[in-house]
């Protein structure tokens, strides 16, 4: 369980933790072409590397479909929110909030 609530809270974390990692990353990958965009998938592999790494430190056993699925519901688990509530009240969801 500790895994999965690790990968949880990396989830929700990678869209704060990517603008400190991209500075910190960028300058050594600056012969690897990346886009601007990818800079977030490779936030999030990288938390989810060191949810991986916590868990078999500590001793538990991480599956790592436990941890995917995890880490997914963190990094999505707020938009999910928005349009499962948004389909309880009625609300279009179609439109773009930006």
């Amino acid at each position: 369980m500790l895994p999965f609530i690790l990968a949880v809270l990396a989830g929700f974390a990678t869209p704060f933790v990517e603008p400190a990692l991209t500075k910190l990353v960028q300058p050594r990958l600056s012969d690897v072409p990346v886009h601007e965009g990818e800079y977030l998938t490779i936030t999030f592999v990288l938390l989810l590397i060191a949810v991986a790494i916590l868990s078999i430190v500590s001793g538990v056993l991480a599956s790592a479909f436990n941890v995917l699925l995890g880490g997914a519901l963190g990094l999505f688990g707020v938009r999910l929110f928005n349009v499962l509530k948004a389909l309880v009240d009625g609300q279009n969801i179609d439109r773009d909030d930006g």
